[in-house]
C-alpha cells in the first residue's frame, strides 16, 4: 500500500487568504463585519455588501494590508444584487470566497407573527442567501477558479429556543440548511465548495437589544449551552478560516455547529 501523503512542513501557510477576495453581505456591523475583520488578518480581501448607505466606522479599521471596500445592496434585489457581485468581481478580479451572512429575526409569539413578518424573513433570510449564493457561484464557475462559500444558518434550525420566540426566522433557517446541501452537490463539479455553519447565542447588537427590552431573559440566554454563558462572535472566525481556507479542500455540503455544545 502506497504511504499517505502528508501535508508539506508549512503547514499553517495553508490557512492563509493572502490575495484571495472574499464576499461577506451583512458585513456591515454584526457577525458579517466580525468576519470581515477576522479574514482580513488571514490576509483576506474584503468586499462587504451591506444595506446601509455607508459602512460602519468599524470597517475603517481593516488595516491589515489588504484590499478593503463597501457596496450598497439590497440581497433581496436580485438585480440589483447581481450587478455589485459583477462589480465586485472586475474591481478585485475575481472572487474566492462567499459568506452570506445578512439577515434578520422578528421576535414575536407566533400567535402575534404577521404575514410581512413572515415575508421579511422569508425573503432576507432565505431569498436573499439564495440569490448571493448564486450570483458568486457564477462569478466563481465563469473564472474555473473553485471557492469557498458559506452561508449562516443558526441553532434555532435545530432546537427551539427557550428565550426567543422566533418561529419565522427559524423556518427561515430550516430552509437554509436545506437548499445549501442541495447546492453543494451541484457545485462540487466545478471545485466550488459550500458549507453551512450554525451558530448558537451569540452577543451580537440585535441580542443585547432585546436584554436591554428584557434583562430576565438573560439567564435563559446564558443557560442554552453546556459554557453556560453567550458566545461572542470572534469564536465563530476559527470556522469561518478553516472553511475559507485550503485546509478544507475536502469539506463540502457539511453544516458546522457552533454553539458552546446546546443540541
Amino acid at each position: 500500500m502506497a504511504a499517505l501523503p502528508i501535508y508539506e512542513n508549512r503547514f499553517l501557510d495553508k490557512f492563509s487568504l493572502k490575495g484571495r477576495t472574499v464576499v461577506i453581505t451583512g458585513g456591515g456591523r454584526g457577525l458579517g463585519l466580525t468576519f470581515a475583520n477576522g479574514l482580513a488578518q488571514a490576509g483576506a480581501n474584503i468586499a462587504v455588501i451591506d444595506i446601509a448607505a455607508q459602512p460602519s466606522e468599524a470597517f475603517s479599521s481593516l488595516t491589515y494590508g489588504g484590499q478593503y471596500l463597501y457596496y450598497q445592496a439590497d440581497v433581496t434585489n436580485y438585480e440589483g444584487l447581481g450587478k455589485v457581485i459583477t462589480q465586485i468581481s472586475k474591481d478585485f478580479g475575481g472572487i474566492y470566497g462567499c459568506i452570506a451572512a445578512a439577515g434578520v429575526h422578528v421576535d414575536k409569539p407566533f400567535l402575534d407573527h404577521t404575514p410581512k413578518d413572515l415575508d421579511v424573513n422569508l425573503n432576507v433570510n432565505v431569498k436573499g442567501v439564495f440569490y448571493t449564493v448564486q450570483h458568486c457561484a457564477r462569478q466563481m464557475k465563469e473564472q474555473s477558479t473553485g471557492g469557498s462559500i458559506v452561508a449562516i444558518a443558526s441553532i434555532a434550525a435545530y432546537k427551539a429556543p427557550a428565550a426567543h420566540s422566533i418561529a419565522a426566522y427559524t423556518a427561515s433557517k430550516y430552509a437554509v440548511r436545506g437548499f445549501m446541501g442541495q447546492i453543494a452537490k451541484e457545485l462540487a463539479q466545478y471545485q466550488i465548495r459550500v458549507n453551512t455553519v450554525s451558530p448558537g447565542c451569540m452577543q451580537t447588537e440585535l441580542l443585547q437589544m432585546v436584554l436591554d427590552e428584557h434583562p430576565e431573559r438573560l439567564p435563559l440566554f446564558a443557560g442554552t449551552c453546556a459554557l453556560n454563558r453567550i458566545g461572542q462572535p470572534q469564536e465563530l472566525c476559527g470556522m469561518l478560516l478553516y472553511l475559507m481556507s485550503d485546509l478544507a479542500s475536502f469539506t463540502v455540503g457539511q453544516d458546522f455547529i457552533v454553539d458552546g455544545s446546546s443540541v
